[in-house]
C-alpha cells in the first residue's frame, strides 16, 4: 500500500520579518513527510534557523534527553540557498554569545567548552579547531579541490576513535562532535566554479547552538572558497549549504526564549 506524502507549508517567517531587519522577502516553508519526515528550506541561514525553532516548537515530541526535558524532531533535511556568515535575522534574533561561543571553538579554541544554560561534558576534549589543526582539514581539502576539482574526498570528518574510548571512559560525562562531516563539492560553470556545501550532525541544539553552527559553517565556506579561488585562478562563488540532522531539539529551559524569538519575528 502506498501513501501520498503530508506537507504541511508555513507561510514564510522572511516575508513577516521587519522592514528594520532589511531582510528580503522569500517563500520559505518546511515540509513534513510521511516517509522522510520534517524538511526546511530557507534562503539565508537565519530563515532556515527560525524554520527548524519554529518546527520543533510545534511538531516536536516532548521527552528526555539524559533527564532533561525536551521537544525534538527526528531525521531533519535543511537546506540554505545562499550561504553568508553575516546575517541580518541571527544578528537580531539569536542568542549573540552563543554565536561568538562556537566561533571561538572552531577558530580559535584548544579546548571543548560546553555553553549549554545546563552543561552536559566538562571542558577538557579538543575542539573542532584543535581537530582541523592537528589534521590538517581545511587544507586537505582546499589541496584536493585544487588538484582534482570535482573529487568527492573533500570531507572534513570530526570525530575519531579516541572519542570513543572517551564516551565509554565515564558515560555521564562524555564529549563526542555534534558535527561529525563538513564535505566540499565543486561544480564547473562556463566561467567559475559553484560550492555547495553538504554537512551531517548526530545532534543539534537548535536554539542554543544551531545559530553558531550555521555561522561556523557559512564562515568555513567562505574561507575555503577564498583560498581554491586563488588556487584555481577562476572564481569560486559560493551556493548551498545542505545537511542532515538525526537529533534537532530545544530543551525545555529555553523554550520560552525559543517561542519569544518566533514571535519577535513575526511580529516584525
Amino acid at each position: 500500500m502506498s501513501f501520498s506524502p503530508i506537507h504541511i507549508y508555513i507561510l514564510p517567517l522572511a516575508a513577516l520579518l521587519a522592514k528594520s531587519s532589511g531582510c528580503v522577502s522569500v517563500h520559505q516553508m518546511y515540509t513534513n513527510d510521511r516517509d522522510f519526515g520534517i524538511q526546511i528550506k530557507g534562503e539565508t541561514i537565519g530563515e532556515a534557523w527560525l524554520s527548524m525553532v519554529e518546527a520543533i516548537l510545534k511538531k516536536g515530541e516532548a521527552g528526555f534527553d539524559e533527564g532533561r526535558r525536551r521537544r525534538a524532531l527526528q531525521n531533519i533535511r535543511l537546506k540554505v540557498s545562499k550561504q553568508e556568515s553575516d546575517d541580518s535575522i541571527l544578528n537580531e534574533y539569536a542568542n549573540k554569545n552563543c554565536i561568538e561561543h562556537m566561533k571561538k571553538l572552531v577558530f580559535e579554541s584548544h579546548e571543548m567548552f560546553d555553553f549549554d544554560i545546563i552543561p552536559s561534558f566538562s571542558p577538557g576534549a579538543k575542539s573542532y579547531h584543535q581537530r582541523m589543526v592537528e589534521g590538517k582539514m581545511m587544507d586537505f581539502v582546499v589541496k584536493r579541490l585544487s588538484y582534482i576539482p570535482e573529487s568527492k574526498k573533500a570531507v572534513i570528518v570530526f570525530p575519531t576513535y579516541e572519542d570513543y574510548k572517551q564516551v565509554l571512559s565515564n558515560q555521564k560525562d562524555d564529549y563526542l562532535p555534534c558535527l561529525v562531516t563538513f564535505q566540499t563539492r565543486l561544480l564547473g560553470k562556463e566561467n567559475y566554479y559553484l560550492q555547495n556545501n553538504i554537512f551531517f550532525m548526530r545532534s543539534c541544539d537548535a536554539f542554543q547552538k544551531a545559530p553558531g553552527n550555521l555561522v561556523t559553517m557559512a564562515m568555513l565556506s567562505e574561507k575555503i572558497a577564498e583560498r581554491l579561488t586563488k588556487n584555481l585562478k577562476k572564481k569560486v562563488k559560493l551556493g548551498s549549504l545542505d545537511g542532515l540532522i538525526t537529533d534537532a531539539h530545544i530543551y525545555e529551559e529555553t523554550i520560552k526564549d525559543a517561542e519569544a524569538a518566533v514571535s519577535a519575528a513575526k511580529r516584525n
